[in-house]
């Protein structure tokens, strides 16, 4: 399976801003991750202190 193809059938070009998609995609990629790992972290309670 070729995704250039796919890509070129669906959207008419493999570049944006004269940059290949596969960069845009990976840049995508990592800022998903960004987001949901801050998502969890700052969803988190912090946890209570113990009485010693």
């Amino acid at each position: 399976m070729k995704w250039t193809e796919i890509w070129m059938n669906l959207f008419g070009t493999v570049s944006l801003f004269k940059v290949n998609m596969g960069f845009w995609v990976g840049l995508a990629a990592v800022l998903l991750i960004v987001v949901l790992m801050n998502a969890v972290f700052w969803s988190m309670k912090p946890k209570k202190e113990s009485e010693t």
